[in-house]
């Protein structure tokens, strides 16, 4: 379970605080990444609240992981899993209309994958430890 606090401090860091500063300071160059042809100017726009948005969860992890107690810790992994799942069904959405294997696309397909196999384990070592 330590290993999953730490995963979630690397992730509130470096890809929530990370990517969020820069889709909120370049949201072009962020768009570029997924993108192929040019983007209309209000879309690239909204990738600054994406930016907004990735701020306050890294803020909100920030928060919780250096609290011991996991009973605070365990609605949060629930609803990053959550998050991660419908990342994925967004995910297939999207590939759906922009069938293009980018560096980023591939990245994030990894990293969402990956959050979500180490939110499942913590969950279910957690109820393990709780229930026993």
């Amino acid at each position: 379970m330590k290993f999953a606090r730490y995963v979630l401090l690397f992730e509130a860091i470096v890809i929530n605080a990370g990517v969020g500063l820069y889709c909120f300071f370049f949201p072009a160059a962020f768009v570029a990444q997924w993108a192929p042809a040019s983007v209309p100017a209000a879309a690239v726009e909204l990738t600054r609240w994406y930016g907004v948005l990735l701020g306050v969860l890294a803020y909100a992890m920030l928060r919780v992981w250096p609290m011991k107690d996991d009973r605070i810790m365990q609605p949060v992994v629930e609803a990053l899993l959550f998050g991660d799942l419908t990342h994925l069904a967004a995910t297939a959405f999207y590939f759906h209309v922009v069938p293009v294997w980018s560096l980023g696309f591939i990245f994030m397909l990894g990293m969402s994958t990956f959050l979500a196999c180490v939110r499942i384990a913590w969950l279910v070592l957690y109820r393990r430890k709780k229930a026993g």
